[in-house]
Order: C-alpha cells, then structure tokens, then sequence
C-alpha cells in the first residue's frame, strides 16, 4: 500500500482506485501531454475538490499509475512462499516477468512513455526510477541473499540483476511493443530457463 493510502478510510481506498483506474485509460490511450485533469474529472465524475485530494496535480496522478504498473512488474520478483530449489524459483520469476512486462497495459505505458520523454524529462527520469530501477534493485536484494548458499559468486548482484532481466525481455519485448507479437506461455518458460542457465553458468563458482 503507497504512502498516500495509509490515512483513507475502506471507501476513499476505493474511490482513489477507480479514478486511478479510469485515468490509466485516459493516458495510455491518449498520452501525458494531451491529458489534462479536466479531462480526467470528466471520466470519472464527482468534484474538482476530491480529485485534487487524492491526486494534487497530473504529475502526481501519473505517477501514482507507474507505481501500480511497478508494483505488478515487482511482484514477479517475490518469490513463492513455498520456496524451492534456486534455479526453479529464478525460472517462475523470470517468467512472469516477461509476462506482465507483455501485458497491454505495461506495453502502452511503455510507448506513451517512450513518445513522452523528450518533452518531459522529468517524468521519464521518475518513470525509471519507480519502475525498471525499482525492479532492479528488487532482484539484486534476492540474489545478494541467495548467491553464496546456491554456489555463485556474484561479486555485483545489480550488474547480475540487470544483464538477467536484460536477457529475460530480448528482443521479445520489443516485438510486443512495435508489432504486439506476444509470446506463448510455452515459449516465455523457455525464455526464461535459457536466461537463468545463462545467469548460473556465468556467475558460478
């Protein structure tokens, strides 16, 4: 649960959240510069007053959305309860990884903010930071406390991070977002097994 959310009561929870849910369309479909909060009040109806309780300007709404965004692609990262063998749980992580990364919704943030960046610096600079810095760094934490009983020697877990994520989207990230080629569920298990093998044999003792 964010910051924001901590002193709202079970209701203003759920308001906040169909307003931030509608305003996700409203961006992704229409982009950051060309939205506005009027635009935003319109689709979501009730008051100026609450929407500016919630969300004080557009940057905060949007940046509340690439939050959302995050947290899904974070959650790829948690390992299961039950957790098993290194290997098996690296290969679940990197699979869903690569599937909430090819979902739509992530796939039309990605291009609204690829289309945004040049003209709000900022805003991108926030967007990496919360989203594939968060991831990151989220990764590195896990194989920093796993590496030494599974035999690796990851002398750099944000470098090992980062190369395995990099190997886990390829060229398959960008197929989803310029031509929508999504893979299979059988092809992204193979795609992440191919990256964890690689991650094993290049950081192994």
């Amino acid at each position: 649960m964010v910051q924001d959310e901590i002193d709202l009561t079970e209701k203003q929870i759920l308001r906040r959240g169909e307003i931030l849910g509608s305003a996700t369309k409203l961006f992704l479909n229409e982009g950051y510069g060309r939205t506005t909060m009027d635009n935003v009040l319109a689709l979501v109806g009730g008051s100026k007053r609450t929407l500016y309780k919630y969300f004080p300007n557009k940057e905060a709404l949007f940046t509340a959305i690439i939050e959302q965004v995050s947290d899904r692609v974070l959650s790829a990262f948690t390992p299961p309860l039950c957790e098993g063998i290194f290997r098996e749980t690296l290969i679940g992580m990197g699979a869903r990884y690569l599937q909430v990364m090819t979902s739509a919704e992530c796939i039309s943030l990605y291009r609204a903010m690829v289309a945004e960046a040049p003209h709000f610096p900022d805003l991108a600079d926030n967007f990496l930071q919360n989203g594939p810095c968060r991831a990151s760094q989220h990764l590195a934490e896990y194989l920093r406390s796993h590496a030494k009983n599974n035999r690796l020697r990851i002398t750099d877990p944000d470098l090992c991070a980062a190369q395995f994520m990099g190997a886990v989207r390829g060229n398959v990230h960008f197929h989803a977002v310029f031509n929508g080629r999504v893979p299979t569920k059988k092809e992204t298990q193979m795609i992440s097994e191919a990256a964890v093998e690689t991650l094993l044999n290049g950081w192994s003792k």
